[in-house]
């Protein structure tokens, strides 16, 4: 189990190391599990200690500090069932249950800018953690609207509701109680002898209105069949859960009391579906390295095959229980994340060379362990959105999230080596693509009037034009010929920013204790 080989594990395993960790309350939920599949529904709340504050006033320090307790109080009591909801069923009665009826888990994680701004020190701080860089740095082509915070809670469940009361549900006026008069901040504070009762927070708003400022809340949703807004499976080739090293930190990472933390990386990300649904279903599956039908590598099977695979899954009965044997085989291969994409010694799909295009998403978003390059990993976590709506003017995409022990080594090596590398695949990672499929695609498209950078493209020479290896700026960011779009076209998707964040482990099974471990 300490490996990073994904290695297929069937539902009683999964359920009985699922039990375990959390019985061991050692790892914060949200993250490895409960599985996206039970919470089908995600809120985010980003925000930030408030400007009216100041880290160089005790008494600032120390509301934030008390504050958060409140936030991480309210999470305890929720997670042991204290806390519960009125549930009204169709007969009329209300009965009062635990949040985890609904599968619910509440994860909260802290940018630097927490740290900064409390002059918190250096040896309560995790080792790797840093603010998100601008556009350019992660090579992305446009500035970012949101900005790194201080801090990010993620809640899931499998009732929208349920993350939406746990934010806001306040209905009067909360209860008060006097100060401690031997408190000795008291007297500094100069304010009402009165503060919010620790115990009766009753939700995250009430908690962090007094110190904190909310910058955004965004929410986003599964869809039952595991496509995205573009129509194709999407995190397929994930780390299986239970079964890596690829999300929690190590001794080797962080100090004692940070083990068994992860670094959490948010991303909102919109697409053009207008364009994209323009698009040819061909073009889209090369643009991708999918089969829209089956979601499968294109060459895993011939198109022909792939179609009747694709028919067959929803035929009559018999039919339809041999496709899916079939088809779960080959998708359960291809959900390892460290299998190559071309490897002459590959049997397990026939001899087929799989033709996934080497400036697709799929290839430029997982290197799958390139020779002669590191190997990238990270554990995706992600939803589906749609904002807006007035006027008929909507958007939509994605709430990019990923864990890992260390960003730079997997994240912002992907983004920035990988998907966004102009020039990729750089000269030492090009044993891992194939010489003669990008010919093939060259001699393809030369009948196309291509765009002055393409024309560099298709009537260079092979392989002594270093422009035959240029594959674009962006691994979805067509419409496109070989990667590149036409100059002046904007891309289809595009970053809206984020942030970087530390989510720490839980102190000696006492989630109320998560942030006490940034104090002395």
């Amino acid at each position: 189990m300490n490996g990073t080989r994904s290695t297929y594990l069937n539902a009683a395993t999964r359920k009985k190391l699922e039990d375990r960790y959390i019985k061991e309350k050692v790892r914060q939920r949200g993250i490895e599990f409960p599985s996206p599949t039970k919470q089908e529904h995600l809120f985010i709340v980003r925000f930030n200690i408030s400007d009216s504050l100041s880290p160089h006033r005790d008494t600032d320090k120390v509301l934030v500090r008390n504050g958060l307790g409140d936030l991480c109080r309210l999470f305890d009591r929720i997670d042991s069932g204290e806390k519960k909801i009125n549930n009204l069923y169709e007969d009329g009665d209300i009965d009062s249950v635990p949040l985890s009826k609904f599968n619910f888990s509440f994860t909260i994680g802290f940018g630097l800018g927490f740290f900064e701004k409390l002059n918190i020190v250096q040896k309560n701080r995790p080792r790797n953690l840093k603010e998100m860089p601008n556009y350019s740095k992660l090579g992305d082509i446009a500035p970012y609207t949101l900005q790194q915070t201080d801090f990010i809670i993620q809640l899931g469940a499998s009732d929208d509701y349920i993350n939406r009361w746990v934010f806001h549900n306040q209905t009067g006026i909360v209860k008060k109680k006097k100060k401690n008069q031997d408190d000795p901040y008291h007297k500094q504070l100069g304010h009402s002898t009165l503060e919010p009762d620790d115990e009766d927070s009753p939700d995250i708003y009430t908690a962090i209105n007094r110190w904190a400022t909310i910058t955004d809340i965004h929410t986003g949703f599964q869809r039952i069949d595991g496509r995205n807004l573009l129509g194709f499976n999407d995190g397929i080739s994930n780390p299986i859960r239970f079964s890596n090293d690829v999300i929690w930190t190590t001794k080797q990472d962080e100090s004692e009391k940070f083990q068994n933390g992860t670094y959490m990386v948010f991303q909102k990300i919109e697409h053009d579906l207008e364009r994209w649904q323009k698009m040819d279903e061909e073009i889209q599956e090369l643009w991708i390295g999918r089969s829209k039908g089956t979601g499968l590598l294109l060459g895993t099977l011939s198109k022909n095959e792939d179609r009747k695979l694709a028919a067959d899954l929803y035929s009559d009965k018999l039919v339809q229980q041999a496709a899916k044997k079939k088809w779960k085989k080959l998708y359960n291969q291809q959900k390892d994340p460290e299998r190559k994409f071309f490897d002459p010694r590959q049997t397990q799909f026939k001899g087929i060379q799989l033709e996934c295009p080497v400036w697709s998403h799929v290839r430029k978003a997982n290197p799958r362990q390139a020779d002669g390059t590191a190997k990238s990993l990270i554990f995706r976590r992600g939803y589906l959105f749609t904002d807006g709506g007035i006027g008929g003017i909507f958007n939509s995409g994605l709430l990019f999230i990923c864990f890992q022990r260390n960003i730079e080594n997997a994240f912002e090596n992907i983004k920035k080596n990988f998907l966004n590398n102009e020039n990729f695949p750089v000269p030492q990672q090009r044993k891992n693509f194939n010489s003669t499929e990008i010919k093939q695609r060259l001699q393809a498209s030369s009948d196309a009037p291509p765009s002055h950078k393409i024309k560099n493209v298709v009537y260079g020479s092979l392989p002594n034009n270093p422009d035959t290896q240029n594959t674009g700026r962006e691994g979805l960011s067509g419409p496109s010929m070989l990667g590149v779009f036409p100059d002046g076209m904007p891309p289809i998707t595009f970053t809206l920013g984020g942030g970087y964040y530390f989510i720490p482990p839980i102190p000696k099974k006492r989630i109320s204790d998560i942030t006490e471990q940034f104090f002395d």
